[in-house]
């Protein structure tokens, strides 16, 4: 499988291997490297990039009267792969009794995170088993000291230790005949821990020891992956701010989104509602109440610029996909990321290029329904709304045959949030009055937007009529 998680606009971006790697690498901002890049304040964290790409939280409520959460569900996770932005299925499968996890334990991964930055941040070599006392977690995760808060943190580190991520296939539809199929862990019994083993405080470890802190073997994978420096970093100040459930499971996706799509994103409303098992509505209005509380919230953070719902129609009926630009604040951890990553490179002296191929043990994974006919009539379907408002925007061209082939080109090569922004853009400059001709100042946009992503076709046509 020919798989490389970098997005096209960084084909030079390289990171470390996971065979071998020192156990004394230097972070940037450490005690033994004191004039590098400063991400390691407390303002803000290293989140491993994997994990981050995975929507693996819900909300942490239901409504009164709704259907118990289930304790598995299906995912797309968005991940670059030969040149295209795809959607990878996998399987959430959540820890008996407890289920999946939800926001209250993704502000305490948060806080997790937060603690094993600053443990690497040390110059100390930093261990697959690591012992962390609950004061710790509490503080690093902005929490008060009370009992409830220890009850939940108790429930955190066990349902982190009970979740396991598999490969995934196509569920039948809700209201689908045949009724809802018992599947199995996954479709070639590979799947993957998290927290590999967790000992409470109280408990009898390995040792034959009463612990007297949390003691987390992290999985082998989110292990070489931290330590590689397969990191983003996230503004933690930000995040503990936050109020609503849903926005801070709206900040988790829109990192690793707004990564891969340049600063813009976008997502069916479906899909959505789907990752964080929450009711899904049919009227826009409906959605609007469910959803834009968040969205107003991440707008006055900075964090996003704008939103939109479009409506489209779907083989399963009416739908949503909800356009995101990222805002400053986003930007500026953006920011900071590409300066850590390339002081990382520096700090390693090692030039391993395609970032994730050795480190992501999930495309490694056969995907068996990537390519079904359901998916590529919906992937068709999609190409062609997108096309049919470009050239509704555009107007009469001077040779609409080869405007039209170029356009269908850069719709099936280019993430289509990229091209909804441009288009966008040009909305608004039309809406303020400004005379331009509206089709070739989108194709300009695009244009640069497609040399960005060092697509092939560029160079070759870089001279086309219409632009």
């Amino acid at each position: 499988m020919d798989v490389d998680l970098t997005p096209l606009s960084e084909p030079d971006e390289e990171t470390l291997s996971p065979v071998g790697i020192s156990a004394e690498l230097v972070f940037p901002g450490t005690l033994t490297d004191p004039g590098s890049l400063s991400v390691t304040t407390p303002d803000h964290l290293l989140s491993e990039h994997i994990l981050g790409s995975i929507p693996l939280w819900e909300a942490k409520g239901r409504p009164t009267g709704a259907k118990r959460a289930s304790y598995q569900k299906q995912i797309y996770r968005d991940v670059w792969r030969n040149g295209r932005l795809c959607k990878v299925s996998l399987v959430v499968y959540g820890s008996g009794d407890l289920g999946l996890p939800n926001s209250i334990d993704l502000e305490f991964f948060r806080g997790f995170e937060r603690w094993t930055k600053a443990a690497m941040s040390s110059g100390e070599p930093f261990n697959q088993l690591v012992k962390i006392s609950g004061r710790e977690l509490l503080e690093a995760s902005g929490k008060g000291l009370g009992g409830a808060s220890y009850q939940e943190m108790d429930r955190f580190f066990l349902r982190m230790a009970g979740t396991m991520i598999g490969a995934g296939r196509d569920w039948r539809q809700e209201g689908e005949s045949g009724g809802t199929e018992k599947r199995p862990r996954s479709n070639k019994g590979i799947v993957f821990h998290i927290f590999q083993t967790v000992v409470l405080p109280g408990q009898v470890n390995a040792d034959g020891f009463v612990a007297d802190k949390y003691e987390v073997e992290l999985a082998t994978w989110y292990w070489m992956s931290l330590r590689s420096g397969n990191c983003i970093v996230i503004d933690h100040e930000l995040f503990r701010d936050l109020h609503g459930s849903i926005t801070k499971l709206l900040h988790q996706l829109l990192h690793n989104l707004f990564y891969l799509g340049r600063g813009t994103a976008s997502q069916k409303y479906s899909e959505l509602v789907r990752n964080w098992q929450i009711k899904r509505h049919s009227a826009l209005s409906l959605v609007k109440q469910q959803l834009d509380e968040a969205h107003r919230e991440l707008l006055e953070k900075e964090f996003i610029s704008r939103w939109e719902y479009v409506p489209i129609r779907t083989p399963e009926g009416k739908e949503f996909e909800i356009i995101w630009e990222a805002g400053p604040a986003w930007w500026a951890t953006d920011k900071k990321t590409r300066e850590f990553r390339e002081e990382m490179v520096g700090a390693s002296q090692r030039e391993l290029p395609q970032l994730g191929r050795e480190l992501d043990p999930f495309l490694l994974i056969e995907q068996s329904d990537e390519s079904s006919p359901e998916k590529d009539e919906e992937r068709e379907a999609s190409n062609a709304r997108l096309l049919s408002i470009v050239l509704e925007l555009s107007g009469r061209r001077k040779d609409p045959k080869v405007w039209e082939k170029w356009w269908k080109r850069a719709i099936v090569s280019m993430p289509h949030p990229m091209i909804w922004r441009r288009i966008g853009e040009v909305r608004e400059r039309s809406a303020r009055g400004e005379r331009l001709n509206m089709g070739s100042y989108l194709a300009k946009l695009v244009s640069i937007d497609a040399t960005r992503l060092n697509l092939p076709w560029t160079t070759r046509d870089s001279s086309s009529s219409e632009k």
